[in-house]
């Protein structure tokens, strides 16, 4: 399969990245673990590979937990490397196969950035979510100025060709705002990403 940008991000050798993901993955769990759900149903959207998914599995043996993303290899690639127990399908972000409030729990890490209408899609992200919803993109300009200074993107400046989307962590705040209006809505700021936890009304 092609060597995806979040295939990329995950397998890398590079201590100082390693280091940073790895902080950003324990700031996503402990928001989820926040939340207090008892044996929850996790969606989570735009999976890619699954290394979120799984770490959610990892982490809270107890939830019933799928993912779904548009790209086939990506979905075959967690498949054929994550546990059984976890419901990787291929899917549609704008059109989620899945009722109203199915889910407990709906996750889209570092997902919006590369969508042309993501106000759509945050849209169908709440409406499939029961409960919360937690979303992040990367925080401009310190995530591409992090790619430029690690010698990647140089042409572009750092900007990885698929992210059409760039927040700063206020840019990000107005969005959700404007689009989840209704909700309460919670932001962390984690490095070069924004995490914000919404929770519906």
């Amino acid at each position: 399969m092609k060597n995806s940008g979040n295939l990329q991000k995950y397998q890398t050798k590079n201590p100082l990245k390693k280091m940073m993901l790895s902080y950003f993955n324990r700031r996503f769990i402990n928001a989820v673990a926040f939340l207090g759900l008892k044996k929850p149903t996790i969606l989570d959207a735009g999976c890619g590979e699954g290394f979120v998914t799984n770490l959610l599995f990892q982490n809270f043996p107890q939830a019933q937990i799928s993912g779904i993303d548009a790209n086939l290899d990506a979905v075959a690639y967690a498949r054929s490397h994550l546990p059984l127990e976890i419901r990787f399908s291929v899917g549609d972000i704008y059109h989620i196969e899945a009722k109203d409030n199915q889910f407990d729990l709906v996750c889209a890490t570092e997902v919006l950035e590369h969508l042309q209408y993501p106000e759509q899609a945050l849209g169908e992200l709440l409406r499939v979510a029961k409960k919360y919803l937690i979303v992040s993109v990367p925080k401009e300009p310190y995530f591409c100025l992090g790619n430029l200074l690690s010698g990647k993107n140089i042409l572009r400046f750092g900007n990885p060709p698929d992210h059409i989307n760039h927040y700063t962590f206020y840019g990000f705040k107005k969005f959700l705002r404007k689009h989840a209006r209704a909700e309460k809505i919670k932001l962390f700021d984690c490095l070069v990403w924004t995490l914000a936890v919404i929770e519906k009304q």
